[in-house]
């Protein structure tokens, strides 16, 4: 409301990572305006936005732009598909990929009706999304189930989409030689490896967890922190993949009447400059560590089963004592006790994300005050839970 200071820790579903209307990036968008918005043709300053990715993202050899996450990975599996000959796509549970049917499949998954946890059922997103019939479903953390389920059906899956880090579901990591392991069993299977990076791209890091990691995925979908919240994201990869999305017979057209709009891309390029050395990330990576241990503590002295995740400064907590490795162990959280925590924080002007199973986030711009004050208020909260129960 007017007149009222609000704190935000949900930063444009964490797209804002170096602060709203950062002075940099506002120049270069107003430049970039005032020699005309272009459309349909692409500029020098997609050259110049796409030589500043590579710089970043070594692991990829070519990328090109488009408008939103969802595109891109419409882009990459269309590209997966005329590659490899197949047309199935495999994904995680629990993992978002944009609003396309064929996509949007067990992300938020009602689990009465999701199946065994080893082999979950593939279910429709929402209503009005009819996904193809081309779709397994793959529990996140699980290497033999995704040996098993991947070879079984190798003739037919184009390409596997994987969040490296889960992050819209909060934030799960992968365990040790798992990202390795999907590398290898993909390799052997003929099936591309496509990393969606559009949470985890700049805030893990200038090269992604790609780079974190050390895992070369064949495709990856970049947003979110490319371009500081201004609409833009990129699909990159492997040059004999990429080339393939080319006008021509036989390929994939990568095409849009906007993919590289200037004002967009101008966003793009200076916000890559400003992340390019690693500063950035590297303190929002020790940020996000010193937020995990102090509100640990607070919820282990208040008696509160509840665990924050997060890195990158991404940060969601978990109401549960139940160790967090994939989607169904994420929705053992408990909802009242987060939307308790997370009323008490917005009843004070301190916004995160609405739902337990979703992602908060911080930005380069938040301080000390910030952060003192989202422990602050944690406290409180944990407080107020704790004289409900007494």
């Amino acid at each position: 409301m007017e007149g009222q200071e609000w704190l935000d820790f949900v930063m444009g579903n964490a797209a804002v990572v170096l602060g709203h209307g950062h002075p940099n990036i506002i120049e270069a968008v107003n430049q970039a305006m005032r020699l005309g918005l272009g459309a349909g043709v692409e500029s020098e300053l997609s050259i110049q936005a796409a030589e500043a990715f590579l710089s970043c993202v070594p692991t990829a050899e070519q990328v090109r732009f488009t408008n939103t996450g969802t595109e891109a990975a419409i882009h990459a599996l269309h590209l997966a598909r005329v590659v490899t000959g197949r047309q199935g796509l495999a994904k995680m549970e629990g993992a978002y990929h944009g609003w396309w049917d064929d996509v949007n499949v067990s992300t938020w998954s009602d689990l009465t009706k999701a199946g065994p946890a080893e082999r979950p059922v593939a279910l429709p997103g929402g209503p009005g999304l009819r996904p193809s019939p081309d779709i397994t479903i793959l529990p996140f953390n699980n290497l033999e189930a995704a040996r098993e389920i991947l070879t079984a059906k190798k003739e037919e899956i184009a390409a596997l989409f994987i969040e490296p880090v889960l992050i819209d579901i909060g934030f799960i990591e992968p365990e040790p030689g798992y990202l390795e392991g999907l590398r290898k069993l993909t390799s052997e299977l003929g099936i591309l490896l496509v990393f969606d990076e559009l949470l985890t791209g700049f805030r893990l890091g200038p090269g992604g967890a790609q780079g974190k990691y050390g895992v070369t995925p064949d495709l990856s979908l970049w947003s979110k922190g490319l371009a500081n919240g201004f609409p833009v994201a990129a699909l990159a990869g492997r040059r004999e993949i990429m080339e393939r999305s080319a006008p021509g017979a036989g390929n994939a057209p990568f095409v849009g009447t906007f993919n590289g709009f200037r004002p967009a891309l101008a966003a793009c390029l200076t916000a890559l400059e400003l992340q390019k050395d690693g500063t950035v990330a590297a303190n929002l990576h020790r940020r996000t560590e010193e937020l995990k241990r102090e509100f640990n503590a607070l919820a282990q002295a208040a008696g509160i089963a509840a665990q924050l995740h997060g890195g990158g400064g991404h940060v969601q907590p978990y109401f549960t004592d139940v160790t967090v490795r994939d989607y169904r162990s994420a929705a053992t959280t408990d909802v009242k006790q987060y939307r308790a925590w997370a009323d008490h924080l917005g009843a004070n002007h301190l916004i995160v994300a609405s739902g337990p199973l979703l992602h908060s986030a911080f930005s380069a711009a938040h301080g000390d005050q910030d952060f003192e004050r989202f422990l602050e208020l944690t406290r409180q909260a944990f407080a107020l839970q704790g004289e409900l129960h007494a």
